[in-house]
């Protein structure tokens, strides 16, 4: 499946937008492949038909937009993208010192950008605030290249597979729930009738991982997860300034 997607979209698209809807599939898929086998081949012939009618390509823009959409409410809510308050005064995630030595980096390579060259008594305003904003962007211009700066890369894929898997959480919590009610009631009745039957392992493992989808849709994909991982790629967005 994944071979077939690369033969038509980049490595961002795949695992930032596609990945988050394969995630929530997967204790459906799985449903139907316990209890149908013969699906298989149809789930290979399906792929292909959907990426020749563009419908892969249309939900590659539906995701990114529902997790855009996501994005502008979490950075309303926090006051600003991680990539921006990482760098304030009054942000705890990097130590002043630190802070500091990126800003003489910056100023050396944003002529204009005058950020303060110590954080003693510094008092944050509007000012400061889009500066920041400015030396952000100029970050991400800078390490555009995907093979030096990798990690960067890994860690913008990594934001955007968090972002748009809560982005599209409540299909999540529906897709695992029918899954688990499905594979539930088809285990009741093959165990329960009065003829011969054998145990489906498959469909245990599938009923299993229903639960797994569920609670993890429940307790671990929220806005803190999305949160870290935001922290995560603007902390090494801006190491690239000690390189």
């Amino acid at each position: 499946m994944l071979k077939e997607l690369s033969k038509h979209f980049e490595h961002y698209a795949i695992h930032a937008r596609f990945m988050p809807v394969f995630v929530v599939l997967f204790p459906l898929v799985l449903t139907v492949l316990a209890w149908y086998p013969q699906a298989k081949t149809i789930l290979g012939a399906t792929m292909t038909l959907l990426i020749s009618f563009g419908i892969m390509s249309f939900l590659s823009i539906y995701i990114s937009n529902l997790g855009n959409d996501l994005q502008d409410n979490y950075f309303k809510k926090w006051g600003g993208a991680p990539s921006t308050l990482l760098l304030l005064p009054s942000n705890k995630e990097l130590d002043r010192y630190t802070k500091q030595r990126y800003f003489k980096w910056l100023n050396r390579k944003c002529s204009g950008l005058d950020l303060p060259d110590t954080l003693d008594g510094q008092v944050e305003n509007e000012e400061l605030y889009e500066k920041i904003r400015s030396a952000s962007n100029y970050m991400r211009e800078y390490t555009r290249d995907r093979k030096k700066y990798s990690q960067i890369y890994n860690d913008n894929v990594a934001y955007g597979f968090a972002r748009n898997i809560v982005a599209i959480k409540k299909a999540g919590l529906v897709v695992a729930s029918i899954s688990l009610v499905s594979n539930g009631l088809f285990l009741y009745f093959t165990t329960t009738t009065d003829f011969p039957h054998t145990l489906n392992s498959m469909g245990i493992i599938s009923l299993f991982t229903s639960i797994i989808c569920l609670l993890i849709h429940c307790f671990v994909l929220n806005e803190k997860f999305v949160k870290r991982r935001g922290y995560r790629y603007a902390r090494t967005l801006f190491e690239a300034c000690d390189k």
